[in-house]
């Protein structure tokens, strides 16, 4: 019987975490920013709807794929030393212009990177558009 309990109370356990998970998806994906997350090997893990729809991109074509290939080559050379600093546990802030659609666009990023036990596990990228700014 204990086992049947503990069965259903972890099945309960998991209902809840699938709650707060799309709740969080929810609000994320609200968010007027660029958010996603990069692990230590520059790869995507996590990208809001405001980040793939910015870069014309499917989630399936910016998770699991490297930094590189999502800015592409001109865009990565600018934020390339801010990444490796940030996995090397320095935050980062800063702004630069990115060439997007044909324009250019006014972009303030901000990096914290994610520690766990001393070590750097990745970056949660936060950025937003400031190229309408007063």
């Amino acid at each position: 019987m204990s086992f049947l309990l503990r069965s259903v109370e972890d099945i309960k356990e998991l209902e809840r975490l699938r709650s707060s998970e799309k709740l969080l998806h929810l609000l994320v994906n609200a968010l007027p920013a660029f958010v996603s997350y990069i692990d230590s090997e520059q790869r995507y893990v996590f990208a809001n709807a405001l980040y793939t729809s910015f870069f014309g991109l499917d989630l399936d074509q910016v998770v699991g794929h490297h930094v590189n290939e999502v800015l592409g080559d001109q865009a990565y050379v600018r934020v390339r030393s801010h990444i490796e600093a940030a996995l090397r546990g320095e935050r980062q802030s800063y702004e630069y212009v990115l060439p997007h659609a044909g324009k250019t666009r006014h972009i303030k990023a901000i990096y914290v990177p994610h520690m766990e036990n001393g070590k750097v596990k990745g970056i949660i990228v936060l950025g937003l558009d400031i190229t309408e700014r007063d």
